[in-house]
């Protein structure tokens, strides 16, 4: 028995590797640059964890947070790999004490998210590090032309650049193209080694269910999780098609939760009642990413249709790590390609935007948040052109997160259209997976390079199988479902959020709602809200909050609506029976958040601008405003009436604005 063999059944108690492992182990041990690209649930950590149990301190960069907190729990029970993490969530003193101990030679592990390469503490100890081999997580992100391409998983590139030859390098991912695969041998390096597995998931059941509608698609989805056993996912395309499918699935009884970027802490608690079983789903957009290691997810149901195969495939791959089988379904509608096609195009500024940041980078250094008072741009946008002139080499950073220019070059655009192209080209392909007649599941294999894979035998189309459709007392329910848009403000103060909840009776554009509340405000002479917003809104405060705890309803003082607001409010604790509390006033004119183009610029609009007029002190209030938009105006009356004491905080407003994420 060799010394791997012996390594691997005496540390870590398996009897033998599986295929590929040892190879890959044997590989990155003679210097050479090794890329895995294995399904999800291989075993891709067991190849590191054993060269980390070999050479000493190897770094691990990954994105994901909860996967580095599973690992590392993992490798310090389990195999007595002395394992620590490093990353945003840990203060300033514990990311500290862990490079100190990877410093001083006390660890085989340290986890470490790609970003933190940029933070002044990592840079400190950088060069003391004992560095025994690297390993990339989630490699795609390292190419343009992955489906997650990261800029900051650049500089994991510059680093295995700077190392000696004979220090072990290990890319993993689950999907790579042949595309990325030479992207990332280029990022990388040679001498170059390559073990491309293969891809068929053969518990898996993957079928195609074309929906009528939106409401189809509710009752579709109702009538599945009533069905399926077990817990699983939900996928969706934005923000809003989460909170909605949520919503809807409450309102049927059933235990679902939304999950996207706008919850914050929300989110591992949400995470950590999916492990538990605690929640029958959680209907998520992509902020879900890769890091939820749950074995026995039953089921992945898309809401809506992603934007390629690979981006298909990597999702699905949540479901079924246990082996057990699993259902993968996706409901189709054209609508879903549309949305898809304009997250595309958004992600491609016009390069007109491209040449304003460049521009004012030339003349000074700047943050992102000066870029964005300046220009107006999203953060999305502003964000997507810095690391794009990033990329290039056009622009730096420094440890205080000032951008500056470091070149005069003109801009190129060759890759960035292409990569345009290729994203449109890779919508086309997942509309085709819709109504091909062969195997689904070697139809995604064949996508991603794997060219040995054969009929599933399990699919929709492999069987011939249909799933029963929904009943018509669901599809009813769908089509009068009224939805409430949950209102996402991300306020905190002492560490804790301001508000215990908020919620809106409508969307602004295109509804009833909507339209009441313009020809009220912008009419002449404006006219009060109609009482029936009052009664529909008691009536949702009376489902959405404590309203037997409260005890004040506060307005947000108006900014063009006169008392409107105010008025309302005031009818509105009336028919509440809560006291009216008109707590905040105005310490100066703010302009309408509406004239404003992003969200830095409509927080620094309305900073400062309230005050406390009255004693607030332990008072439960629900405050309320007309439309929420930003969120700024309610953060900022939040942390005002936070600091004069108030108790438990509700945000209602009559409507909420749709943005990109709504779509």
């Amino acid at each position: 028995m060799d010394d791997l063999q012996r390594l691997l059944q005496t540390r870590f108690g398996f009897s033998e590797f599986r295929a590929g492992q040892e190879e890959a182990i044997r590989a990155a041990l003679e210097g050479k640059r090794v890329l895995l690209i294995q399904p999800t649930g291989w075993g891709k950590s067991l190849v590191y964890q054993v060269i980390a149990a070999l050479k000493g301190l190897t770094l691990v960069f990954s994105p994901l947070r909860a996967l580095m907190r599973d690992q590392v729990r993992q490798a310090n029970e389990r195999f007595g790999l002395r394992a620590e993490t490093v990353n945003s969530d840990m203060d300033d003193e514990a990311q500290h004490n862990a490079l100190e101990r990877a410093a001083g030679g006390e660890l085989d592990l340290l986890y470490i998210a790609p970003e933190r390469l940029q933070n002044p503490l990592w840079q400190e100890y950088q060069s003391r590090l004992p560095i025994r081999a690297v390993v990339i997580d989630e490699a795609h992100c390292v190419s343009l032309w992955g489906h997650d391409f990261r800029p900051e998983y650049r500089r994991i590139v510059n680093l295995v650049r700077l190392l000696p030859r004979e220090v072990p390098v290990v890319a993993v991912t689950a999907t790579a193209t042949p595309r990325v695969e030479q992207d990332v041998r280029a990022q990388i390096g040679e001498p170059f080694h390559v073990l491309r597995g293969q891809l068929m998931r053969p518990n898996l059941r993957l079928s195609v269910i074309r929906a009528e509608s939106e409401a189809h698609k509710l009752a579709w989805l109702a009538h599945l999780l009533q069905t399926l056993p077990g817990s699983g996912l939900i996928y969706t395309a934005t923000r809003h098609s989460s909170e909605i499918a949520a919503q809807f699935l409450q309102a049927q009884g059933l235990n679902v939760r939304f999950y996207h970027a706008g919850l914050g802490e929300e989110r591992p608690v949400l995470e950590q009642q999916l492990m538990a079983n605690e929640l029958k789903a959680l209907a998520a957009t992509n902020a879900l990413g890769m890091g939820l290691d749950k074995p026995d997810i039953r089921f992945v149901i898309h809401y809506e249709t992603p934007a390629s195969p690979l981006h298909y495939y990597q999702e699905i791959g949540r479901a079924g790590r246990d082996g057990q089988e699993s259902q993968c379904i996706l409901l189709a509608h054209p609508d879903d390609i549309e949305t898809q096609r304009a997250l595309i195009e958004s992600n491609r500024p016009p390069r007109e935007q491209y040449q304003r940041i460049y521009s004012l980078l030339q003349l000074q250094p700047m943050r992102e948040r000066e870029l964005m008072l300046e220009t107006g741009y999203s953060q999305t946008i502003t964000r997507t052109i810095l690391y794009d002139l990033y990329d290039q080499g056009l622009i730096t950073r420094d440890t205080e997160r000032y951008y500056r220019a470091v070149s005069n070059q003109i801009l190129r655009f060759d890759d960035y259209d292409a990569l345009y192209q290729a994203k449109l080209s890779e919508l086309e392909k997942i509309i085709d997976y819709w109504d091909i007649r062969e195997c689904r599941m070697r139809y995604l294999c064949w996508f991603l390079g794997d060219g040995h894979a054969e009929n599933c035998g399990r699919c929709d189309v492999c069987t011939g199988e249909r799933l029963p459709p929904p009943a018509e007392s669901l599809i009813r329910a769908a089509e009068g479902f009224a939805f409430h848009p949950p209102l996402n403000i991300g306020a905190v103060y002492k560490k804790a959020p301001v508000y215990a909840g908020g919620v809106a009776l409508s969307f602004y554009g295109g509804t009833a709602v909507g339209q009441a509340i313009h020809a009220c405000k912008y009419g002449a002479p404006p006219q009060p809200f109609p009482d029936w917003l009052v009664e529909q809104s008691a009536t949702l405060i009376a489902q959405s909050f404590p309203v037997a705890e409260l005890q004040g309803v506060v307005p947000i003082p108006s900014t063009i609506s006169g008392s409107l607001v105010e008025d309302f409010a005031g009818r509105l604790a009336r028919r509440l029976g809560v006291l009216f509390v008109p707590a905040l006033t105005k310490t100066r004119a703010t302009q309408p958040q509406k004239e404003f183009k992003n969200a830095v610029q409509k927080a620094k609009n309305i900073e400062g601008a309230f005050e406390v007029a009255q004693t607030v002190q332990g008072l439960n209030l629900l405050i309320v405003d007309d439309v929420f938009d930003s969120g700024a105006t309610l953060k900022e009356a939040g942390k005002v009436l936070k600091q004069a004491g108030a108790g438990a905080l509700y945000a209602f407003c009559l409507a909420r604005t749709r943005h990109r994420g709504d779509l």
